[in-house]
């Protein structure tokens, strides 16, 4: 009997063992998570300035002041984010060509001619009157651009006179003027110039890092200067070049190290030839972007620190990057010259030819 109670006290253990076993379920696998790429949708609400003149200047202080300038003579400025557009001209100076602006508030703002003779002028009520900070009447020069580090500090260039770009900076917010002495600037190349398409081909990053770009030539070049424009040296780039109206038209850097230039050939500007470039070094040294890129000639790039990617635009259309300028996405084919992204708020608005202005929305 004893062995007969074993046996059964076996098999009922057997049986338990087995029957755990068929309950057991298998170990399944996590599920596999892929992510979402991120992408962006933009609106154009367009603005009605009553002006006819060639936008190229925009400076965005926030979502309420932005100030413009073109040909003509031609500034406007709203204080109501659009709401409503104030247009004035230079009294006295009516047919000067503005091609780039740097406000700091509603009231306070330089604007920058071209050509010969230059002026910066600068107001303190809101464009009601304008003082003279700067002129240069010699017949070579044509300034590009200006940019600042911060309300006093400064830099604006010129296309080259007697074989050096031309260079002047502030230290006291555009009341005075110094000019950088041309022994500090590599000699430019024949017929190397700079673009004046939207003022934007010149960047500053930091306290004292500046670079500007620059074709016309058979070879774009960046020029890179780490004192606030003291000395400088001079980049290589891939940018289309060979002919006037080829180069670099626009740069911008997010940071001290990466940037991107912009630009093409505006008399092709469909063509995605050569029109974008990127460094992660500082300006460095420049990688070419050969796929993806913006879809036509650009004259115009900025990096919206708020949300996150670089914007450009020019005459054949806009475009975003979401990954430093490795990769765009096309918005549309609207034709802009410029583009004023606000440092406080990303507030964006783009400037074209006839007076076009467009608060750009995004989400």
């Amino acid at each position: 009997m004893k062995r007969f109670l074993l046996a059964v006290a076996a098999a009922a253990l057997l049986y338990s063992c087995s029957a755990q076993k068929e309950i057991v379920k298998k170990e399944e696998k996590p599920p596999v998570m892929v992510e979402k790429k991120r992408t962006l949708e933009f609106s154009f609400e367009i603005e009605k300035p009553k002006t006819n003149s060639s936008l190229r200047g925009i400076s965005v202080v926030d979502s309420l002041t932005v100030w413009a300038c073109g040909s003509k003579g031609t500034f406007v400025h709203t204080s109501d984010g659009g709401e409503t557009w104030h247009e004035g001209k230079v009294k006295g100076f009516e047919a000067l060509d503005f091609r780039d602006v740097e406000a700091f508030d509603k009231n306070t703002a330089i604007i920058m001619s071209v050509d010969a003779p230059a002026f910066f002028f600068k107001t303190y009520d809101g464009g009601k009157t304008w003082k003279r900070k700067y002129m240069n009447r010699n017949p070579k020069i044509f300034f590009d651009g200006m940019a600042f580090w911060d309300e006093k500090n400064g830099i604006a260039f010129s296309d080259p006179i007697d074989g050096r770009f031309f260079i002047v900076v502030t230290k006291d917010g555009g009341e005075t003027w110094k000019e950088i002495p041309s022994i500090n600037i590599p000699a430019a190349l024949p017929s190397e110039g700079a673009f004046a398409a939207s003022g934007t081909a010149i960047a500053v990053s930091g306290k004292d890092l500046v670079w500007f770009g620059c074709g016309g030539t058979n070879r774009s070049r960046v020029y890179f200067s780490e004192d606030s424009g003291e000395n400088w040296r001079a980049m290589e780039a891939p940018i289309k070049s060979g002919n006037s109206s080829s180069g670099i038209f626009s740069i911008c850097f997010k940071d001290d190290l990466n940037g991107i230039a912009v630009g093409g050939d505006y008399k092709n500007d469909k063509s995605t030839n050569g029109n974008c470039a990127f460094s992660d070094d500082g300006g460095l040294s420049w990688q070419a972007i050969d796929k993806s890129q913006p879809t036509g000639f650009r004259s115009c790039v900025v990096w919206n620190d708020k949300y996150k990617f670089y914007l450009t635009t020019g005459t054949s259309g806009s475009d975003y990057s979401l990954d430093d300028g490795k990769t765009w996405t096309s918005i549309n084919q609207h034709s802009y010259n410029s583009i004023g992204i606000s440092k406080k708020d990303g507030s964006c608005f783009m400037v074209g030819d006839n007076g076009a202005i467009a608060k750009v929305r995004v989400k």
